[in-house]
């Protein structure tokens, strides 16, 4: 009977760090390309209110209004007609050094409050890691449009739940 409890408290665990954990992709450019940064909304509304930002604004977009960050000035989109389709990937051109980081992407979430609409926060939707490689010298080639590696990782945002498991397993045993 107890090893019948301790499979349970260790497949519950399971279950819950399956659902809690939070995908990172890992994307890499070459210096002076165009990538583009993977996003997906979870909720498509009639307008859509996205931010990326990596530790200080890049980019955000509500309808067709939008803003660039500084240092991101003609360089970063989310195009409109892809916004409303429900893909928030992040275009980012003429990729620097100073590009590298983690940009996470955030849609706002809105609720109806005495009949009204009101924003009340930032969702986060994912994180992607972008890594950009200086262009060899050597070799003269074309900008490239670089799309996410694949190279995701989990990041298990409750080891607690794992290691109480864990005890748990032994002390019943």
């Amino acid at each position: 009977m107890t090893s019948f409890f301790s499979i349970c408290i260790v497949w519950t665990a399971a279950c819950i760090g399956v659902l809690y954990a939070e995908l990172q992709i890992v994307v890499s450019a070459q210096e002076r390309s165009t990538v583009v940064l993977p996003c997906t909304l979870r909720v498509v509304s009639e307008t859509p209110y996205i931010r990326w930002s990596t530790d200080k604004e890049v980019f955000e977009r509500s309808g067709k209004e939008s803003f660039q960050g500084d240092g991101y000035q003609d360089r970063v989109d989310v195009p409109e007609v892809q916004l409303l389709k429900g893909d928030c990937s992040l275009v980012l051109h003429n990729l620097t050094l100073a590009d590298k980081g983690v940009y996470k992407s955030y849609q706002a979430v809105t609720r109806m409050k005495r009949s009204a609409l009101v924003r009340e926060k930032w969702e986060l939707i994912n994180s992607v890691e972008l890594s950009v490689d200086g262009k060899r010298t050597n070799q003269r080639r074309l900008p490239e449009i670089s799309l996410p590696t694949g190279d995701a990782r989990m990041n298990w945002p409750h080891p607690l739940v794992t290691v109480l498991s864990l005890l748990s397993c032994f002390l019943f045993r």
